[in-house]
C-alpha cells in the first residue's frame, strides 16, 4: 500500500528527534482530550509526584490519535518495584478504581508494575519497570508513530483512529495500515533508528 507524504527532510526535526521528543510537550496542544489530560495531571500534581521515577507520558493523546476510550498513559523508571508498589499505594490509593499488579517479563519487556486508577473520569495507567523511559517500548512506539503521522497525510490518521474503534490496539492498526510484518511491536521498534528518506523508502511513501 502506497501513501502520500507531507513533507520531506533531510534530518528529524528537533520536535521528532530522539533527544527532544517528549509526550509530555506534546499533550497539551494536542487536542481538546489531550488538554483536559494534561491540565488533570498538572492539577493533582501526578507527574510531580512520580518526578523520581523518571516519567514520561505516552501512548495516542500526545499524538492525537486518541478516541473517546482511551487513558493516560505514564511510563516510570523503577529499580524497586515493591518500592514503587508502596509510594503508589500512598499516593495514589485514594483514587477511584486504584489497582496495581505485577506484570510479567517477556522476551522484550522486563518485569513491570502497572498501576491504574481514575482521576476525574480519565483512567490512567503507570506503567513501571527497571528501564530508562526513553528506552521503554512505549516511549519508542510513540516516537516512531509520530514520525510516520508527520510524512502522511490526515487520511491515514482518520485511519488509525477508526481502526481502534473497532477494537484495534494502536501499533497493530499502524500495522495493518503500512502492511509490517511479524509482530507489530517489534516492526514499530526497528523503524526508531531510520531518517527520514530511510523511513519514507521502508514504508514505500511516495512524495507528493
Amino acid at each position: 500500500m502506497n501513501f502520500k507524504m507531507n513533507q520531506t527532510v533531510m534530518d528529524w526535526s528537533e520536535e521528532l528527534d530522539t533527544q527532544s521528543f517528549s509526550g509530555v510537550a506534546l499533550l497539551k496542544a494536542a487536542s481538546p482530550q489531550g488538554a483536559r489530560a494534561a491540565d488533570i495531571l498538572d492539577r493533582h500534581r501526578v507527574l510531580e509526584s512520580l518526578a523520581a521515577y523518571d516519567p514520561e507520558v505516552v501512548g495516542t493523546l500526545p499524538l492525537a490519535i486518541d478516541t473517546p476510550e482511551s487513558d493516560i498513559d505514564i511510563l516510570c523508571n523503577a529499580s524497586d518495584l515493591a518500592a514503587f508498589g508502596a509510594f503508589s499505594d500512598q499516593r495514589f490509593g485514594g483514587f477511584d478504581g486504584y489497582s496495581r499488579r505485577l506484570r510479567d517479563a517477556t522476551r522484550h519487556v522486563p518485569e513491570a508494575l502497572v498501576v491504574c486508577f481514575d482521576c476525574e473520569g480519565l483512567p490512567i495507567e503507570i506503567f513501571a519497570t527497571n528501564r530508562p523511559t526513553r528506552t521503554q517500548y512505549g516511549f519508542i512506539h510513540m516516537l516512531v508513530e509520530a514520525r510516520i503521522l508527520s510524512l502522511m497525510e490526515d487520511e491515514f490518521a482518520n485511519d488509525v483512529r477508526t481502526l481502534k474503534q473497532f477494537g484495534l490496539k494502536t501499533e497493530p492498526a499502524f500495522a495493518k495500515l503500512l502492511g509490517l510484518p511479524g509482530d507489530p511491536y517489534i516492526a514499530l521498534g526497528e523503524l526508531a533508528e531510520l531518517s527520514p528518506s530511510e523511513l519514507c523508502e521502508r514504508l514505500d511513501v511516495l512524495q507528493s
